[in-house]
């Protein structure tokens, strides 16, 4: 080989890719935990159990997306889980008091869903109004409305639990 075509040859071979880590170890971390998970118990991949995970995890990955767009501006909410406890309770209350008058359906539900949308839109503002307008610093807000949401939740369920009185 010449040297002219030696070194068009060099120039015509992409570089090598490494192996980046830091994009396929949460993934092969998963692939090891489901490989684990089947080994140890035979119902683990069942539809039932999978959809049962999906359905758990679901109310976590929408709060995940909400925060992906705050701490991609920088900022960092510790609210959110105090105030999604809250909203949840809240709902609960109010769709058991509607429940005499709507019955068990779709409409409680709707109700339910309205009062959520409502209260999590009345928090959220809550929370801007006192950090953009009274000048309070981002991570403060958060942090005392955390525990205000919390105590909240505690009071409206009297220290104990709360759910939905659908007679079931």
């Amino acid at each position: 080989m010449t040297a002219e075509a030696l070194s068009t040859e060099t120039k015509t071979r992409r570089p090598r890719r490494r192996l980046n880590l830091h994009v396929l170890g949460p993934l092969l971390a998963l692939l090891a935990l489901v490989i684990l998970g089947a080994s140890l118990n035979d119902n683990f991949l069942s539809a039932g159990n999978v959809q049962n995970v999906l359905a758990r995890s679901a109310f976590i990955g929408i709060i995940a997306v909400g925060m992906t767009f705050v701490i991609t501006a920088g900022g960092l909410d510790l609210s959110v889980g105090s105030m999604a406890a809250f909203i949840a309770g809240l709902m609960i209350l109010v769709m058991n008091a509607a429940l005499p008058v709507l019955g068990v359906g779709v409409p409680i539900i709707l109700l339910g869903m309205a009062t959520a949308l409502i209260a999590g839109l009345l928090a959220g503002l809550l929370n801007g109004f006192l950090i953009t307008t009274l000048g309070i610093e981002a991570f403060i807000v958060p942090l005392g409305t955390m525990g205000i949401y919390r105590s909240l939740v505690t009071w409206l369920a009297d220290g104990g639990t709360l759910s939905l009185d659908f007679g079931l």
